[in-house]
């Protein structure tokens, strides 16, 4: 569709060549026959040029590029990959531009070097509460899609005290999700030693090359801790129930003057779940994924058995109730960053995008 403002500079160009045409065609008639249809032919091409040159810039100004932070690629974007390769984000004019951002997400964020971005929920969050122009927008994965991992001698959860546990940080969501898990077996996050790594990927290397005794684990690193004998001690979502694990968030400037493009992005995503969630398209759906998380087919397969057919972790709607948030706030105070009373769902979520995206 043409933006109004292309419209109305086409209304006022012609508006000024219908003015002037009279005086024109008078001069053009007078004039003898070869220079009158050289005119002619230049008056076309002087009508022509101001006309598609509006219409190209139109054109480019309904193209959006959005700079897509993430921590790395892997299933935690798969309907973002689905949107982009089957078309639905060009349809919309929007291209993403994924950039990997490690563990600094929220900081490139909040300086503007990233439009939106994809981490777990405290690294937005604890932006938002301490000023920065950040929010989520989405809330993507809904709950842990973690294993804990650990050397074959190791057992059971009970087993871990005074070992030592490669999660993603002390202020981490990975934390808030290994917390319970260890009190299930009456432990304590004192009774063990933490190391810390932002992505799985350099947490199982860790694991393999023996320098850590247990970490926590998605796929596809789950897949390869199994297919290399490690002992699996367990799911953490059954101790962190409701707990969201990754959501977008927005620069919210950049965010107000592409309202439109991120309600786009928004309704896209959802469109993204509800096709992965349909069986008849894994296979396709895997073939996508393969694309960019480049990893062996077979552990892309288990991490769709297991992270769309098992846990069902994707979010239909992308919104965040008042019982998540409660979760999430109550997660901030595990990490020692907030303090009830909790500060107001708005501070760091702005659902605006999710509701203007409509199905």
């Amino acid at each position: 569709m043409m933006p109004r403002k292309m419209y109305r500079s086409v209304l006022a160009i012609l508006l000024a060549c219908v003015k002037l045409w009279p005086q024109m065609r008078m001069e053009i008639v007078m004039l003898p026959v070869s220079r009158g249809l050289h005119l002619r032919a230049a008056w076309a091409l002087l009508l022509a040029l101001p006309v598609a040159s509006t219409l190209a810039a139109g054109a480019a100004l309904a193209q959006t590029k959005i700079t897509a932070g993430m921590v790395a690629h892997g299933p935690a974007q798969w309907p973002q990959y689905i949107a982009t390769e089957l078309g639905w984000l060009k349809q919309d004019n929007i291209e993403l531009d994924f950039v990997t951002a490690g563990g600094g997400g929220a900081q490139q964020l909040a300086a503007g070097a990233l439009d939106i971005c994809h981490s777990g929920y405290p690294d937005f969050a604890r932006a938002s509460l301490q000023g920065a122009p950040v929010k989520i927008i989405i809330s993507d994965i809904v709950a842990s899609p973690y294993a804990v991992f650990a050397k074959p001698a190791i057992k059971q959860i009970a087993d871990l005290k005074g070992k030592l546990i490669s999660i993603g940080g002390n202020n981490d969501i990975t934390f808030i999700y290994i917390k319970p898990f260890l009190a299930s077996a009456g432990l304590k996050t004192s009774d063990v030693d933490f190391i810390f790594a932002k992505a799985a990927g350099d947490r199982f290397s860790a694991l393999a090359a023996g320098g850590i005794d247990a970490t926590i684990l998605n796929h596809p690193t789950y897949s390869k801790a199994v297919s290399l004998g490690f002992s699996n001690l367990g799911d953490t979502k059954p101790h962190a129930e409701d707990i969201p694990f990754t959501v977008w968030a927005a620069n919210m400037p950049w965010a107000e003057k592409n309202r439109n493009a991120l309600a786009a992005f928004a309704r896209n995503f959802k469109r993204g779940v509800r096709w992965l969630y349909d069986a008849a398209n894994k296979e396709q759906a895997i073939d996508i994924l393969m694309k960019y998380a480049r990893q062996a087919r077979k552990d892309l397969e288990e991490a769709y058995d297991y992270q769309v057919t098992k846990l069902k972790l994707y979010g239909l709607d992308g919104d965040v109730s008042d019982k998540v948030y409660d979760k999430m706030a109550e997660g901030l105070v595990e990490i020692g960053f907030i303090k009830k009373p909790f500060p107001p769902k708005s501070a760091i979520f702005d659902g605006s995008f999710v509701q203007q995206a409509t199905n």
